[in-house]
């Protein structure tokens, strides 16, 4: 190359690069008994840990890896790809999608591990580089499209998926409750984004025809209407749970799917008066937050919440050690506090009020079969909730529900096993 001229620049590069080469990170040896950390990052094509010990204010390698995700680990969730990071020694040899949270848990239950969130230390960055040395392509943005209608019989929402990569999620609801036009497009957005937040999705474009939702989310539009500014309100906070979040005008002819989803779930209806009063999500939109993260200081779970939440402890230092112990069992989700399980996925924990309610729904409720006690706490369990007095609140259900007691089957058994009597004989 005749052009080629070696610059003080160059030379500079160069010696960074020699200077980057030599300070490589060697791997250490731990000592038995040391605390070590484990610090994970992931893309949506790769994942990678690094195992480090502190040696003063340093942090020293131990052990790092980095995997290429592939096939069937491509649609995992960030959850996921988090799990398989943390078990990827075992797991990657011999991948089982079929199970594969039920064998991680078993995996990390033989730990003592704590969970924290990330910080960004020299540790951290090198898994950060990890991951991204094994990036096929950029992350890209999903694609969510989002209608929604209003009409006599009610609104409906139709929602439309589509993954970086081409797969699509197509998602059809009814809403049986009285709302506008401009209430219902809002609803529909709201649920296009929880419904993008339960995929795990943190980079999305969000497509709408409806001008007022959107230029007035974007700030385009004033809003006057006491209603569409709670709406705004509440689209603003569900928001903040992505990372990178668009919300885009199209034309009503490029949302023709979604349209005909909302069109499809409308002409479902086969109720003689399907319009529900007193089911409209705009009457609790102040105050879904505070009934999601408050609990009454006589729940049960009161302790364990206020320690996942803050980290604080009762004053009594036995109850403070129990307190403790127990939380081991249970993960905090979106304010929402669930209960870890061996061989079923996370259980909702709730309260005395909900699980009467709940109770009564499967025992007596439009499709309750009147169960036995047994059978109604472990069809309950079944269903992913959980609460402690579970065989008990059934039991106290059961004896007390007239129509079970009344259709029971008549047990005939005597009370006690009939016992044989010899008869003696006169002065033997």
């Amino acid at each position: 190359m005749k052009d080629f001229e070696w610059s003080d620049e160059s030379e500079k590069s160069f010696q960074d690069l020699k200077t980057y080469l030599k300070k490589l990170p060697v791997l250490n040896k731990p000592t038995q008994g040391e605390e070590l950390f484990l610090y994970l990052a992931v893309t949506p094509r790769a994942t990678s840990s690094v195992l480090v010990k502190k040696d003063g204010m340093n942090h020293q390698t131990v052990y790092f890896l980095s995997h290429a995700l592939k096939g069937p680990e491509l649609n995992y969730l960030t959850h996921e790809k988090l799990a398989l990071a943390l078990c990827l020694g075992k797991i990657a040899a011999n991948p089982d999608v079929s199970g594969r949270l039920v064998r991680w848990i078993i995996e990390l239950s033989e730990y003592d591990i704590k969970y924290e969130p990330r910080t960004a230390i020299k540790a951290q960055a090198l898994a950060d580089f990890l991951a991204e040395t094994v990036q096929l392509e950029q992350e890209e943005l999903w694609k969510i499209f989002v209608d929604g209608s209003s009409c006599q019989s009610g609104s409906a929402a139709g929602i439309v998926i589509i993954s970086p990569w081409g797969e699509e999620t197509n998602i059809s609801i009814r809403l049986d409750f009285r709302a506008s036009n401009n209430e219902a497009k809002y609803e529909v957005l709201l649920l296009g984004l929880k419904a993008a937040q339960n995929l795990g999705i943190s980079r999305a474009i969000l497509y709408s025809n409806s001008q007022l939702s959107i230029q007035q989310s974007n700030g385009k539009f004033e809003i006057k209407d006491d209603k569409m500014r709670k709406y705004a309100k509440t689209l603003d906070k569900a928001k903040k749970g992505f990372i990178e979040l668009k919300l885009e005008l199209i034309p009503r002819a490029e949302n023709i799917k979604a349209d005909h989803l909302a069109r499809l779930a409308s002409a479902l209806s086969d109720r003689p008066d399907p319009i529900v009063a007193g089911r409209e999500l705009v009457s609790q939109l102040e105050t879904l937050d505070d009934m999601l993260t408050q609990v009454p200081e006589g729940d049960w779970r009161y302790d364990i919440h206020k320690y996942l939440t803050t980290k604080e402890l009762p004053s009594d230092n036995k109850k403070a050690k129990e307190t403790k112990r127990r939380a081991l069992r249970f993960v905090m989700i979106d304010q929402i506090l669930f209960k870890r399980s061996f061989s079923q996925p996370l259980l909702k924990c709730l309260g005395p009020d909900e699980a009467k309610c709940v109770l009564r729904e499967i025992h007596e409720g439009s499709c309750g079969s009147h169960l036995g006690s047994l059978a109604l706490a472990r069809k309950a369990l079944l269903v992913g909730l959980f609460w402690p007095t579970m065989r008990k609140d059934s039991s106290d259900l059961v004896h007390s529900c007239y129509n079970f007691q009344r259709h029971a089957n008549l047990q005939w058994r005597p009370a006690e096993y009939m016992k044989a009597v010899v008869a003696a004989c006169l002065f033997d």
